[in-house]
């Protein structure tokens, strides 16, 4: 008796301590902070289908083709642009962190470009 009785209180104590220790990546604050100095690049949100994917890769290659050097990439950073969008920030915060993710590589992205880029995918897939 006394066995079972430890079996699951140490069941108990493993189930609250697993609880405890999850996290969700809706409580994440993708801003730049000291902590965390990147936005998020993933998203709980569903990616664009094909004919949306297409979409959005001929409009940010259309704005500059190096955006697209690697188009699986490009997908993933439009996916966590559009989460910012869905998560209504502020249009500021969303251009600024558009320019963030897409900025290095193969292209230089400045607010003005990542404007564009915002436009792209709103237009492509992401509404609000």
């Amino acid at each position: 008796m006394r066995t079972r009785t430890t079996t699951a209180g140490i069941l108990a104590v493993l189930a609250l301590t697993l609880t405890a220790c999850g996290s969700s990546d809706d409580q994440a604050d993708d801003k730049p902070s000291a902590k965390s100095p990147a936005p998020a690049t993933s998203s709980a949100f569903l990616r664009p289908n094909v004919a949306q994917e297409k979409t959005l890769i001929d409009g940010l290659t259309a704005i500059d083709p190096g955006l697209t050097v690697n188009e699986e990439r490009a997908v993933r950073r439009s996916v966590g642009v559009c989460d910012d969008i869905r998560k209504g920030k502020d249009h500021d915060t969303v251009v600024g962190n558009a320019a963030y993710r897409y900025d290095g590589g193969n292209a230089s992205v400045d607010n003005a470009k990542a404007e564009k880029i915002v436009k792209v995918i709103k237009d492509a897939y992401c509404t609000s």
